[in-house]
C-alpha cells in the first residue's frame, strides 16, 4: 500500500470524506493503485491536510462512460463532471473507501518540510508520522 497526498478544492474534498459523492474524478492517468490511501490537501485559500480515504475501486474510461458508471454515487452535475474530464487525457475516477475526517485541519504553514502537489503526489515519511500523532 502507498500512501499519497491529493490536491482538492475544500467542497469536494468534504464531499468525498463525508460520503456526498463516493468518486474522485482526475483527468490523466496515475499511478495509484486500489488499497492505496489518499490523503487530502485542500488548496488555497484553505491549505489544509483534512483528512484521507483509501482507493477502494477504481474506473477508466471516456468521461461518458465514466459518468454512466458513478452517477447514482455522486452529488455533482453531469455537465460540470464532463467538462472537467473532458479536459484531460485520461480520464480515471477513484472509489472512496474508509474515509477519515482529521479532527482538526492541518494547517500546511505549520509544516515547514511539506510541498503541496499540483495534483498529487507520494507522502513522505515525515508527513505519515506527523499524521499518526493525530
Amino acid at each position: 500500500m502507498a500512501v499519497y497526498v491529493m490536491s482538492i478544492k475544500k467542497e469536494y474534498g468534504m464531499n468525498l470524506l463525508e460520503l456526498k459523492s463516493l468518486w474522485e474524478y482526475r483527468r490523466r492517468k496515475s499511478k495509484i493503485s486500489v488499497g492505496d490511501k489518499i490523503i487530502l490537501y485542500t488548496v488555497a485559500p484553505d491549505r489544509e491536510l483534512i483528512g484521507e480515504f483509501t482507493v477502494g475501486g477504481i474506473l477508466t474510461g471516456t468521461p461518458d462512460e465514466l459518468w454512466e458508471k458513478t452517477k447514482d454515487d455522486i452529488c455533482y452535475k453531469k455537465e460540470e463532471v464532463i467538462s472537467y474530464l473532458e479536459s484531460g487525457k485520461f480520464p480515471i475516477a477513484f472509489r472512496v473507501s474508509n474515509p477519515r475526517v482529521y479532527g482538526s485541519p492541518v494547517s500546511i504553514d505549520k509544516i515547514s518540510f511539506f510541498r503541496p502537489p499540483m495534483s498529487y503526489c507520494r507522502a513522505s515519511a515525515d508527513l505519515l508520522s506527523l499524521l499518526e500523532s493525530l
